[in-house]
């Protein structure tokens, strides 16, 4: 659970922080300070789309120069593409900034923002999770646990303890702080992404669903049988392990699971993993980002792939059942 404790609100009652950003990571970290009564300024764009949205959430902001003057404690909610050019422009070079802190190890891994002996420390506070969760289990024992990491090496003693007040503060469970280092929690990140979590589940979707549907199979029957039962697996391997869900299933599903699974996913699957994963450690992927994120071809792929038919099934069906 989040646990703040008196040492922990002494911590960061002496500190001047400054949250930069409020779309869904700042927005929920900007939520859980409020509930933990931790004093901050949020500095936004006057006008863009997180103005609207912290007007609409009655939460008062200044521009982001504003916010940087006279803040110790610079917290990073920007968008990786975005985070450098600001860097650049309000905060390098500031004297009373002593600390940055991030939610991802993107700029500071990739060395995008540079760590300096003499400059603020870099800190890292990962919550493990989606930002919509970080809010949702603020205070229970389902909160996120979080992996913290501290640059240079030389602040890490100093600056420990701040680290973990502040993870706290913004609600990640209190037995689920991992250090580990930026490189650990950067790279694992980008590549479960790509090859799991976001990337591999839903090229699966796409194929499982086109593969049903090219033998003729009902295509409503096709989506409830892939992406609408994905959510009951992936809760009960979420609050169970991979044993736990078999447990749970049929005799039937877990046979195939058991026997089919790894001659689907093999050794080939995970060779092309390894391709990905080298693509991100070498920094390949990082220069592709940030030079193809506003490119018409990437923005083709991404309308393509939302008009891909299990999307427009998937679509017409949320409907009925609304």
């Amino acid at each position: 659970m989040m646990t703040l404790t008196d040492s922990d609100r002494q911590i960061l009652k002496g500190t001047r922080i400054a949250i930069l950003g409020f779309g869904a990571q700042g927005e929920a970290e900007v939520t859980n300070l409020l509930r933990s009564e931790i004093k901050f300024v949020l500095g936004i764009r006057a006008d863009g789309n997180s103005a609207k949205k912290a007007k609409e959430a009655n939460i008062p902001f200044v521009s982001i120069e504003e916010a940087v003057q006279n803040a110790d404690t610079i917290v990073m909610n920007l968008s990786d593409q975005s985070q450098k050019e600001i860097y650049e422009k309000y905060i390098r070079g500031k004297k009373q900034i002593k600390r940055l802190i991030f939610a991802h190890g993107f700029n500071t891994h990739f060395k995008l923002i540079p760590v300096e002996e003499s400059g603020p420390a870099h800190i890292l506070v990962a919550p493990k999770g989606a930002a919509s969760g970080l809010k949702e289990f603020y205070g229970t024992s389902s909160a996120l646990p979080g992996i913290l990491s501290v640059r240079p090496k030389s602040k890490e003693a100093a600056e420990k303890s701040f680290a973990e007040a502040y993870a706290r503060a913004v609600g990640c469970h209190s037995n689920g702080l991992i250090w580990a280092d930026f490189k650990d929690e950067t790279e694992c990140d980008l590549f479960s992404e790509q090859a799991l979590l976001c990337g591999g589940v839903s090229s699966l979707l796409r194929m499982t669903y086109d593969l049903m549907v090219e033998e003729g199979y009902n295509s409503e029957t096709a989506y409830f049988e892939s992406l609408f039962e994905l959510k009951l697996i992936v809760d009960l391997i979420w609050r169970e392990g991979i044993t736990g869900m078999r447990n749970r299933i049929s005799p039937t599903a877990r046979y195939g699971d058991i026997t089919r699974g790894d001659r689907i996913i093999d050794e080939s699957v995970k060779n092309k993993m390894r391709e990905v994963l080298k693509e991100v450690q070498s920094g390949k992927f990082a220069k592709e980002f940030l030079e193809n994120l506003d490119s018409d071809q990437y923005k083709q792929l991404a309308e393509k792939q939302s008009q891909h038919p299990i999307e427009v099934m998937g679509k017409k069906l949320r409907e009925r059942l609304s």
